[in-house]
């Protein structure tokens, strides 16, 4: 590679920082530009699965994340009617020895600040208030279109990765078409109570809850999701707990007390992608949920992004002198898997959701099925990259 390739990275979310931190490391010079005026992650917690620690420990994050998050023992699954424990899946030390890294939970905004810390410390330039709108190729590489407070501007560079979100503007430019509303919204929210520490994952009809302790703080981390008509884009919508609950009459009454305990939630839309989308064109590709939007309902959206950046500094590494070429094999990497997850976050999102015989058969088949074959379905997941698991590309 002839001098340092330079890399404009459009959003400085986790897939954004994480991929100026893969990419640095082998050797390329990059910028970040972010939309927003300051670095304030919206929404709460989010659950780091063993495939995206292992990438964040070989960047040296480890005791970053373990001291601002926390390291669930097991995920247990419950009946949201009757309280009652179905199964569970053990995590914490069996975790680390069988998937080669730990199973951690954080706040959005503890794994941004970490991020941006260590790329600022790795000579990564971050602009803030500022747009990737468009763009154009150009025999230098390629021709930004950034929209500032202080007006236009058109910076150049080798690449530009789109990691800009589900609501991507580049993704637009690209051809691709826009995401799809899932019919389904996310509550979430943050409550000051200590509790066991586990993941908790609540089913019923027609809505499900999620529940984990986020820190050591005491504080725990809820996600509600029902069905809903709001489709309008957005993050941070208030509602009341009231308004939730009469999502859950009839359920047990520890379920009910957790939405109880925070009067006020933020809702929003989820969307996700529909898989086989253009991701790139050029000396441009697109990364994290800009790409491979998918609900959380494998809660692998962050976890797929820090994936991506891996993949694609590894990919740019192997082909230093034909980039294009190496971003078309990113992509070509990354579209089975990424696909998978999407189209198995939708099963699990019906799956959680069932009611009557359906559901009846759904806890007898978990009960029946034992903590060793439950954990083993995780593997092609957790596992993603140890030589001993063998990877589907359908998400079984």
């Amino acid at each position: 590679m002839k001098g340092r390739r330079s890399v404009l990275i459009a959003g400085a979310g986790i897939g954004g920082l994480a991929a100026a931190l893969t990419l640095t490391q082998r050797g390329f010079k990059c910028q970040i530009v972010e939309r927003a005026s300051a670095l304030l992650e919206v929404g709460a917690g989010l659950q780091i699965s063993p495939n995206a620690s292992r990438i964040l420990d070989g960047l040296g994050l480890g005791p970053a994340l373990d001291a601002a998050g926390a390291r669930p023992d097991a995920v247990r699954i419950i009946d949201g009617r009757s309280g009652k424990a179905i199964a569970s899946v053990p995590l914490g030390v069996q975790a680390e020895k069988r998937w080669g890294a730990p199973y951690r939970v954080i706040h959005r905004a503890d794994l941004q600040r970490i991020l941006s810390e260590a790329a600022l410390a790795a000579g990564v330039a971050i602009r803030l208030g500022a747009e990737v709108v468009d763009f154009a190729q150009v025999p230098a590489g390629v021709l930004a279109h950034l929209r500032t407070a202080e007006g236009e501007e058109t910076p150049t560079a080798d690449l530009l990765i789109g990691a800009d979100g589900v609501y991507s503007s580049l993704r637009g430019r690209l051809g691709a078409p826009p995401p799809r509303f899932s019919g389904q919204i996310a509550w979430r929210a943050i409550i000051d109570l200590p509790s066991r520490n586990e993941t908790g994952l609540w089913l019923g009809p027609g809505a499900h809850l999620v529940s984990y302790s986020l820190n050591q703080r005491g504080q725990m981390n809820l996600v509600a999701i029902t069905h809903g008509a709001d489709a309008r884009p957005g993050w941070s919508e208030p509602r009341q707990a009231g308004e939730l609950l009469q999502c859950f009459r009839g359920w047990a009454p520890a379920a009910q007390a957790l939405i109880r305990a925070a009067p006020v939630w933020t809702v929003w839309p989820l969307y996700d992608q529909e898989p086989g989308a253009l991701w790139g064109a050029g000396p441009t590709t697109l990364m994290g949920d800009a790409a491979h939007g998918m609900l959380p309902h494998l809660a692998q959206g962050a976890a797929m992004a820090i994936e991506d950046a891996a993949a694609l500094a590894d990919a740019l590494a192997a082909s230093p002198d034909r980039p294009e070429l190496a971003l078309r094999n990113y992509e070509d990497e990354r579209q089975p898997r990424t696909h998978a997850a999407i189209l198995q976050s939708r099963r699990n999102g019906q799956i959680y959701r069932m009611s009557g015989l359906q559901a009846l058969a759904r806890d007898t088949a978990l009960r029946l099925m034992g903590t060793e074959r439950l954990t083993r379905r995780l593997d092609w997941l957790y596992g993603y990259g140890l030589p001993a698991v063998t990877q589907p590309t359908n998400g079984a």
